[in-house]
């Protein structure tokens, strides 16, 4: 073999064990931390904190812990303003995040890292009208999903939201399912993943009716607005299809026995793209 093959060998290799081991590398970490028991205190927190937690069923109550481990070991959690980063305030987030996997395949595969405020914090962007017209603004925020591999939180409106729980407020919730609506690069093609019980010959059809359905939710809840009457979901829902998406995933966890008398149809296409019935659960408890 001449060396310029063996070289051109060498390379696809490695090209190839970089493309392959990490994912495996990654399958047994998790693997491993579903073998693994949560610190005590971390659960404790989980309990206190995520009161729905105490809701689940014992198998996706196994499940969360889990998936709230290999979330602690492959996220990164960084406290910005001064703020330190505990225990209490991983395991929070972690569990509130994980929340909306249950039913789900993936652990946010993409995000490295979680930014921490102690309050609400500010982000400068720029805003573009459809005449071409520029115009930088200035907004207080409590989370923003930056990017793929970065979600910014405000851990005042978390804990808060312990204080509070079941009001339908969750920003944890809100930015996470901004994630999984930038992960699945829209709402429609993530639907494939919430009809995988649908035969792939009906896999198109499935996908456009789950769209379509969410779609018409949306568009009733903006005429409702429209209308000044008043929403069980937050008037803000109706900004767009990606917030009515995320406030919609909110309530579906913080308030499901709520949102399935007022919005059954949204609460059943939820329980579809979620794969979970939390309803049942505060029913079962």
């Amino acid at each position: 073999m001449s060396t310029a093959i063996a070289a051109i060998l060498a390379v696809a290799v490695a090209v190839l064990a970089g493309l392959l081991l990490p994912p495996l590398l990654r399958r047994r970490r998790r693997r491993l931390a579903f073998s693994q028991a949560l610190p005590e205190p971390m659960r404790a927190a989980i309990a206190r904190n995520v009161p729905i937690s105490r809701a689940l069923p014992p198998d996706l109550a196994r499940r969360l812990e889990g998936l709230v481990i290999a979330f602690l070991a492959e996220k990164q959690f960084v406290g910005c303003n001064g703020l330190a980063i505990t225990d209490e305030i991983r395991a929070t987030i972690a569990a509130q995040a994980c929340l909306l996997l249950l039913g789900r395949p993936g652990l946010y595969d993409e995000l490295q890292s979680i930014l921490v405020y102690p309050g609400t914090f500010w982000v400068e962007d720029e805003v573009h009208d459809d005449d071409g017209l520029v115009t930088q603004r200035r907004r207080e925020l409590s989370g923003e999903a930056w990017d793929s591999h970065r979600i910014i939180l405000s851990w005042e409106d978390i804990a808060e939201t312990a204080r509070r729980p079941a009001d339908g407020y969750n920003v944890v919730l809100h930015e996470f399912a901004h994630y999984l609506d930038a992960e699945g690069r829209g709402l429609a093609p993530r639907a494939a993943e919430a009809s995988r019980e649908s035969p792939s010959s009906g896999r198109a059809r499935a996908i456009d009716a789950w769209h379509k359905d969410l779609v018409a939710e949306y568009a009733a809840l903006c005429d409702t607005v429209d209308r000044g009457e008043p929403t069980f979901l937050d008037p803000y829902a109706a900004e767009d299809e990606i917030e009515f998406f995320a406030v919609a995933s909110e309530e579906f966890i913080e308030c499901p026995t709520e949102l399935r008398t007022a919005h059954s149809r949204l609460y059943a296409l939820m329980r579809k793209f979620y794969g979970i019935d939390p309803a049942a659960w505060m029913e079962g408890r």
